[in-house]
């Protein structure tokens, strides 16, 4: 999709934006919704609650991040002990990288939940 040019005042525009960011996080996009924001903050960094939106972004965007390397890590964890044993086919194999990025994931989500509890009010 090729970049938009915006038009009208710059409230508009930032309008536009902040719309734009929270449709974004709504969806689970946050480097699209973080792009968003910093443009707002790169103009009119006043404009409403801009700031708090963005480090809020950026947590989510942090955390996403996080989740997906313990995915992945699971699954290499995994794949290291497959191959350890001598898996026997291809389509167990598989099997075992899936189970091993669902407990790689799900040990981060686990990881989180203390984080969130410890920098809890």
């Amino acid at each position: 999709m090729p970049k938009q040019r915006l038009s009208g005042t710059l409230e508009e525009q930032c309008e536009f934006l902040y719309n734009l960011a929270l449709e974004k996080m709504s969806q689970g996009n946050y480097t699209g919704a973080a792009h968003a924001l910093k443009e707002i903050l790169k103009y009119k960094p006043d404009f409403r609650d801009t700031e708090r939106l963005y480090q809020e972004v950026k947590a989510y965007k942090s955390e996403q991040t996080f989740l997906l390397l313990m995915a992945f890590a699971g699954a290499a964890i995994f794949v290291a002990i497959g191959g350890a044993v001598g898996v026997p086919n291809d389509l167990v194999f598989l099997i075992v990288v899936v189970i091993g990025a669902l407990v790689g994931y799900g040990t981060g989500n686990l990881i989180n939940s203390f984080r969130s509890r410890r920098t809890a009010p």
